[in-house]
């Protein structure tokens, strides 16, 4: 059992980590061996390939593991934590921990107190096909919440994706269980307690909490005595009748609690501005008058049952109405000095130590609550240092909104003239602001925050690490050009000066000057290079490896460069972490149609692999997967091996929060589960509409969006008559088409469009569609690193050029010219992976020998049947389907109806076994025809 118990007074973010520490501290403590416990240590070590920001947030998740198996690694040289990084690790966390011998019931009480952010963790939580023996029980008081609190948009989301909630009211209870309480707390029968259990009911509205306080203020007020006489309870019906009681049990506690002497009163109201936990030593500073005894204190609030104390020694209120009580002895027009004052004694008695760790959370949170008094300069730059000590801290322990809170309000205290007079400061708060308000998602507040650092700091430097989150915020918003633009601006400052204007004799002169530099070269060689050193040198690979996805989306020509010269700043100032993802990238340029030097991709591959151990590049890992297995190891490898690697690297993605590669793997897998390897298609779209789903959880508009056209394709492949960008955004998929086709940039997700909606209108046998979005999008369907979706189009390129050839008596030339070109571009790569492109080469040249004519029908039926068998060889289901689909066509052509007839049925066969039942459909109406 997890509970988790949120507070009014507490930070919200920080409430599900620090259950989680408790029960691994727990487990520590209790020294148990068992094999489940072995187990689970083992299923957490298996989950996680990174040391990671489960640490910092989870210290004891460590001491339970004892280091386990973890690698360290460090971060790059910008870039902060990330929030969806802890919330994918925390949604793995739970999943590793619940199994059939340890299922995990999650206990979230006072939900009403829960924010946005803790809200959509929980969510992502309940939603998670891979956590499974987990359940979750949350309470709230419906009293205290109404239709606009984000916990209802958390549940009707939840209904919405199909999870079965059980609501139960737990209203007042009953008469008789107030009789029972009583019955049992006065040891009489029930029958003699009931006129007294009645007038208790009637006055406290059989509110439990308030039936306990009253039974403790009847007797404090002797209206309820022991009796020594007749050794039983005694009681005063009729003056208890009288009784003026509130009905609201705050209000009654703060009453009873005002009956105490005065220095309990203090202890209570210092108590109560520390939050729902603290400990004797903390709340001893906060106290003043030299005649308080934090002991003496302690014991009044334990014996009246007002706090309770913990087997860890810390104290906490036995009830947050309890808390709210005492906090009310604290008069309203006193409240913020109060505050101000209590923190600020609180940092007079604690050491820098002290304030450093254990007392600073509840210094800055309480004189921050005086921040509207009339401070003096000296008073509110302290203050503003505090909350920057303050947002670090909750930074690196993954309190991420709560890092917001205390940055924001730190740059609200500078002065006027702080960028003159308080420099260090008020660069320092931006800068961890800006990476905060990232990291939480506040993109508003981001927006107004990063023009003060670019207008004011004083030198380029200081303004590096707000133009890199920059960048990464205009990625994540969709505006690619806009981040390019900006990188190139940074590069160009710190020495590498890329045209915006370059063309392509430029990306071939510069991947020339690449050869050049390591021809002869060994892996060995590469790998034994000196190690980069200078901060503008780093700073200047770093902003190149940012660049390279952001150009990716907007330009081929700029993303080739970037590339190169990356590769050369490692080669001329030495290897770096980044190096990795350099070689990896320039690998998978070399896959191009106009430099196509495959076993030199192939090395720069290998290369790339062994420097993530080399140069402690695991952080990268992700990175270089991305490029080999999307990339450079189709030149070789089967396709059908990539997959499962793909998914590793989209997890080790995801586990570092670096989304613009999780949507880049994301979009390969997708295509090799339709386009490439002919896997099941009904499990491919589970997989890609529940990642779909995780981007939008996380936020991910664009990352979504790239995915759907995926969906969308393999939705109308299987058969199923859903529009996912309905679904998904309440739009058609014509309003989404036009909408992509008019956004500025995002041309891949453009071409993505285009080769998704050829493809189907090609295995639908719809020629003349498919060459209209071919012409839609031609210029780019011949050349650009070899991935799935360059695979695909070429081989379309040839099939559409192909077959308008010979429908068409005009522009003849120009459809066999790219049939042709893409004919010899298949013949290169079938040179080294047969097995990869030879039965999409054997259907080209099927299609070439159907368009020359009868004189060379032979050849084009034998290359038909090669292609069917290959296909088929190597367990290529979608382009088996479609081989015999066209050699049914072929035949239809020479009226063999049977051998038509034979491949229908074969295509029928092949699409069956892939789970293309919209294909299915549609080739059973041909069979249907041609049996009558």
């Amino acid at each position: 059992l997890i509970e988790v118990k949120f507070n009014k007074f507490s930070r919200p973010d920080a409430v599900l980590t620090s259950a989680l520490n408790s029960i691994f501290a727990n487990m520590v403590a209790t020294s148990n061996a068992s094999n489940a416990l072995q187990s689970m240590k083992q299923r957490i070590c298996d989950a996680f390939e990174y040391e990671n920001e489960l640490y910092d947030a989870i210290p004891q998740l460590l001491v339970f593991l004892q280091g386990g198996s973890l690698v360290s690694n460090s971060p790059p040289i910008f870039g902060g934590k990330k929030s969806n990084q802890l919330e994918f690790m925390l949604c793995r966390l739970i999943g590793a921990i619940a199994s059939d011998e340890i299922p995990v019931v999650l206990y979230l009480d006072d939900l009403q107190w829960a924010d946005q952010a803790t809200l959509d963790l929980i969510g992502m939580l309940m939603l998670d096909p891979n956590i499974q023996h987990f359940g979750i029980l949350g309470c709230y008081r419906d009293n205290e919440v109404d239709r606009r609190h984000p916990l209802f948009g958390l549940l009707e989301a939840v209904r919405l994706n199909g999870i079965d909630l059980t609501e139960i009211h737990v209203g007042p209870i009953e008469r008789e269980s107030v009789n029972s309480i009583v019955s049992d707390a006065l040891c009489l029968p029930p029958s003699l307690c009931r006129p007294l259990s009645t007038v208790i009911h009637q006055k406290a509205g059989g509110v439990i909490l308030f039936v306990i306080r009253f039974l403790n203020s009847l007797n404090k007020q002797g209206h309820l005595v022991y009796c020594l006489e007749s050794r039983r309870w005694t009681w005063d019906l009729e003056k208890i009748k009288s009784k003026r009681v509130s009905k609201d049990v705050v209000v009654h506690t703060t009453l009873q609690m005002n009956s105490l002497p005065k220095l309990v009163q203090t202890g209570f109201m210092n108590a109560a501005c520390l939050g729902s936990n603290f400990n004797a030593s903390i709340l001893g500073k906060t106290i003043k008058d030299e005649g308080f005894d934090v002991c003496s204190f302690l014991k009044i609030g334990k014996d009246g049952g007002y706090i309770e104390e913990s087997e860890s020694g810390s104290y906490s209120w036995t009830h947050d109405q309890i808390q709210q009580a005492a906090y009310n002895l604290i008069p309203p027009m006193q409240r913020e000095s109060f505050h101000f004052q209590l923190g600020q004694r609180l940092l007079e008695n604690s050491t820098n130590c002290d304030v450093k760790r254990d007392v600073l959370f509840f210094v800055v949170d309480n004189m921050n609550k005086g921040k509207d008094l009339k401070l003096d300069r000296g008073q509110m730059t302290q203050l503003a240092r505090l909350n920057l000590q303050a947002g670090n801290e909750a930074m690196s322990t993954s309190g991420f909104h709560s890092a917001a809170k205390y940055l924001q309000q730190g740059i609200i205290l500078l002065s006027k003239d702080s960028w003159i007079h308080e420099y260090d400061l008020t660069i320092q708060l931006y800068d961890a602001a800006l990476d905060t308000y990232y990291t939480a998602g506040q993109f508003s507040n981001f927006e107004v925050a990063v023009k003060q650092p670019l207008t004011h700091a004083i030198c380029f430097e200081d303004k590096l690490n707000s133009y890199h989150h920059l960048v990464r915020f205009l990625t994540a918003s969709g505006r690619s050009e806009e981040a390019l633009e900006t990188c190139l601006f940074v590069l160009k400052k710190l020495g590498v000066e890329i045209s915006p204007n370059a063309n392509a004799e430029s990306t071939l002169a510069e991947a020339i000057s690449v050869k050049d530099m390591i021809r002869n070269s060994q892996i060995h060689d590469l790998l034994d290079l000196p190690k980069m050193k200078g901060f503008n040198k780093m700073a200047a690979i770093t902003f190149l490896n940012t660049a390279v996805l952001c150009s990716y989306e907007t330009n081929e020509i700029i993303f080739s460069i970037v590339i190169c010269r990356t590769v050369k700043m490692s080669i001329q100032h030495g290897l770096c972490s980044t190096s990795a993802v350099a070689f990896s990238l320039y690998g998978a340029l070399l896959t191009c149609p106009i430099l196509a030097d495959f076993e030199e991709a192939y090395k720069m591959g290998r290369l790339a692999l062994r420097a993530i151990d080399i140069l402690d590049a695991f952080m990268f890992k992700h990175q270089v997967f991305l490029f080999f297995y999307g990339s450079i190891a189709l030149c070789k490898d089967p396709l059908q091996a990539s997959v499962p690697k793909l998914l590793e690297g989209y997890k080790a993605g995801f586990a570092l929060g670096d989304m613009e590669s999780v949507t880049a793997y994301l979009q390969l897998y997708a295509g090799m589960a339709v386009w490439g390897c002919g896997d099941k298609l009904t499990r491919a779209g589970e997989i890609v509409r529940l990642h779909a789903k995780r981007m939008l959880q996380h936020k991910q508009v664009v990352s979504c969006k790239n995915i759907l056209i995926h969906l969308q394709q393999a939705t109308e492949l299987i058969g199923l008559n859903e529009d996912v960008y309905s679904t998904f955004f309440n739009i058609s998929e014509e309003e989404f088409f036009h909408q992509e086709m008019n956004c500025r940039g995002a041309n891949s997700r453009k071409l993505i469009l285009h080769t998704c909606r050829m493809y189907l209108a090609v295995m639908r046998g719809n020629m003349e569609l498919a060459a209209r979005e071919y012409e839609s999008n031609g210029a780019e369907y011949q050349g650009g690193i070899r991935f799935i979706g360059t695979i695909t189009r070429v081989f379309l390129a040839g099939l559409v050029g192909f077959f308008i050839a010979r429908k068409q008596t005009s522009d003849v030339e120009k459809w066999i010219h790219v049939g042709v070109r893409s004919m010899d571009t298949m013949k290169s790569w079938t040179k080294d992976s047969s097995w990869n492109y030879e039965h999409k080469l054997f259907l080209l040249e099927a299609e070439y020998y159907f368009l020359k004519g009868d004189k060379h029908e032979h050849l084009a039926s034998a290359k038909y049947k090669q292609s069917i068998a290959a296909a088929k060889k190597r367990k290529f289901k979608n382009d088996e389907g479609l081989a015999a689909q066209k050699a049914a066509v072929f035949h239809l052509h020479y009226n063999r109806k049977k051998e038509a007839l034979t491949n229908f049925q074969h295509a029928k066969a092949s699409y069956e076994s892939w789970g293309a039942e919209g294909l299915v459909k549609e080739i059973e109406i041909k069979i249907a025809s041609l049996s009558q």
